[in-house]
């Protein structure tokens, strides 16, 4: 029987990518501002949907953001906003949180899955030497403590379920394009050579797994 994948966030740049990579391995189905407008009735709704359809062994939440119209990333104390840091706390953290809540629930209880979603290096505590990006950072980095926290509770109830937090490698597209010219240009990688990698966590790590924060190789990240 053939598997079932939920990507969510669909039409970015990563996540149209891994659209591309799963469509030949797997049953796919796309979440995306396209058909839905991210709001709590209408997760409830395509949970809703989905679960009709079956259960899903990858799920794939793609959501964040580092610059758009509203906001920048602060280089110093004195740029900070609390608006501008609630987007990010709302982009980066609160929505993919929303959809470990409507969509874990697809997850099978008794065989293998996985629940990714998208964080980022610069989410690590520990790593932090450069400063600046507060709320970009502190957004992933409680991103990353809302997936432990999630993967302990469905350790209980989606034992062989793997939910993890994957900083897929600094990948070209809208979001890193102001930063180019200060990217080494061999850790710049295409949004297909980032999707095969979320996609092959899937093929490496398992239960024993959930609750990590890992690189784009499987690699632990440090919190």
């Amino acid at each position: 029987m053939q598997s079932r994948s939920l990507v969510i966030g669909a039409n970015g740049t990563i996540g149209s990518a891994l659209s591309d990579v799963l469509a030949p391995h797997t049953e796919l189905h796309r979440l995306s501002r396209d058909n839905c407008d991210y709001s709590s009735a209408q997760l409830q709704h395509h949970a809703a949907r989905l679960a009709e359809i079956g259960e899903f062994e990858r799920i794939f939440c793609c959501i964040g953001a580092l610059h758009n119209e509203r906001i920048q990333p602060e280089k110093k104390m004195a740029d900070l906003d609390p608006d501008v840091l609630a987007e990010y706390f709302y982009i980066n953290t609160i929505l993919p949180t929303m959809m470990l809540r409507w969509f874990s629930p697809l997850l099978p209880k008794d065989t293998p899955s996985h629940f990714v979603l998208l964080s980022a290096m610069v989410g690590s505590i520990a790593d932090n030497k450069l400063g600046g990006w507060y709320g970009y950072r502190s957004a992933k980095a409680a991103l990353n403590q809302m997936v432990r926290t999630a993967s302990v509770e469905l350790r209980r109830l989606k034992p062989k379920a793997c939910v993890i937090a994957a900083h897929p490698g600094t990948t070209r597209g809208d979001l890193t394009a102001p930063y180019a010219r200060n990217i080494k240009q061999d850790k710049y990688y295409t949004p297909i050579e980032s999707a095969q990698r979320m996609f092959a966590l899937t093929e490496r790590l398992t239960e024993q797994d959930s609750g990590g924060f890992f690189n784009w190789d499987g690699q632990p990240l440090p919190w």
